[in-house]
């Protein structure tokens, strides 16, 4: 048999080929295995988050804490935006979108509309994918191409929200101050109402009289720019006038904002661990309006004696005061009495006095500077008074 010579197949023995022929058939088996290789790889296809030379920022927040607050960020994240991790654990990454960290709102160039957007999908528990422009701790604008992403739990509950963040150098001029986003949900409603009109067949002058102005507006616009310059009561008031502006209403960070401008940042602090139970329009409800207001039986010890009608009484700091009185037979009363509310046991208590004025009843009992006490008119034996008295 010579050599390079092929066996046949039914023979069992292994076919032989020539070194070259071996080399060429190795080649070939080796250019197969990497097709298959290639074959059997995932395309790897370039999206909004895949930057494999640019370093990817996380954030985790906890979605059973109010308002989402930060529990961690990576190194990347503290890089790009010049805040340490320190500095961000417990807020909001809202933050990001003041370019002076003494700011109250956001930078106006912020697109409200994609807030909105971020807002919705966070109280849905729903993902989000967009663009946001942020600022470094200097000022500096950042493009931050944002990916949102709840975690859920074996109930399927939202624990926590992760998202992925790539920044990059945002060119903008930031002394344009204007909403260009606004502008452009204006117009994207006018485009619809002219396609309604078309389709009514109504000119699109007429159509557009029929629009009211205000609801024209973006949520963000009328949450930030209007309602949150109202009062407590007006803003519950305005929430009757439709649909759209009573849920926007209802909403707890503008319920929030709401009150915060209304009484203060201080006093909103100390009643924010109030409203997880109340809620900020229930709160703004009873300390603004009587309706939550009822009569309360309190029981107290001692008693004022002997027995009177037609008596004043005022409120001294915490202490209520009470005055004179008619007694019977119409005999006229000067002594004191003072209610200690701060007390543990409040009871009432006789109070001597030295020149205690005449007997009287039906008169004015006023504090004054906390801590004066006078008393003006009323009638005694001797018919009507016009004297006062100062303690």
């Amino acid at each position: 048999m010579s050599k390079g010579e092929e066996v046949t197949p039914s023979s069992g023995k292994r076919q032989r080929f020539s070194k070259d022929e071996d080399h060429k058939l190795e080649r070939r088996e080796e250019e197969g295995d990497d097709e298959d290789e290639g074959k059997s790889e995932l395309p790897l296809k370039p999206g909004l988050l895949y930057y494999p030379t640019i370093p990817t920022s996380f954030v985790v927040s906890d979605a059973l804490e109010p308002d989402f607050p930060v529990i961690y960020v990576n190194k990347v994240f503290e890089v790009f935006t010049g805040y340490r991790a320190d500095e961000v654990l417990g807020r909001n990454c809202r933050f990001l979108q003041y370019r002076d960290r003494r700011a109250q709102r956001r930078h106006p160039l912020v697109d409200p509309f994609v807030v909105s957007e971020i807002r919705r999908c966070l109280e849905e528990g729903i993902e989000f994918e967009g663009e946001l422009l942020n600022f470094r701790k200097d000022g500096t604008p950042l493009v931050n191409r944002l990916k949102l992403a709840p975690i859920r739990d074996d109930d399927g509950i939202v624990t926590h929200v992760i998202g992925i963040q790539v920044y990059s150098e945002a060119k903008l001029d930031l002394n344009h101050v204007s909403y260009p986003v606004f502008k452009e949900t204006c117009k994207q409603q006018l485009d619809q109402s002219s396609k309604c009109s078309y389709l009514s067949g109504n000119p699109l002058f007429n159509h557009h009289q029929e629009i009211c102005g205000i609801l024209q507006l973006s949520d963000e616009v009328l949450a930030y720019n209007i309602l949150s310059r109202l009062t407590p009561r007006d803003v519950a008031s305005i929430g009757s006038v439709c649909r759209r502006i009573r849920q926007l209403t209802k909403n707890e960070h503008v319920r929030k904002m709401v009150c915060q401008n209304a009484w203060g940042k201080e006093v909103t602090g100390t009643l924010d661990m109030m409203t997880r139970k109340l809620g900020w329009g229930r709160l703004a409800r009873e300390l603004t309006t009587l309706e939550a207001v009822c009569w309360r039986k309190l029981t107290v010890g001692g008693a004022v004696e002997p027995s009177r009608c037609n008596f004043s009484a005022c409120a001294a700091g915490n202490r209520l005061v009470l005055f004179g009185g008619e007694g019977v037979d119409m005999q006229p009363m000067n002594d004191t009495f003072v209610l200690n509310l701060e007390a543990a046991n409040p009871e009432w208590q006789r109070v001597s006095v030295e020149s205690s004025p005449p007997g009287r009843w039906g008169h004015t009992l006023s504090c004054l500077n906390g801590s004066w006490l006078v008393v003006f008119g009323g009638c005694g034996r001797q018919g009507l008074l016009n004297d006062v008295f100062v303690l």
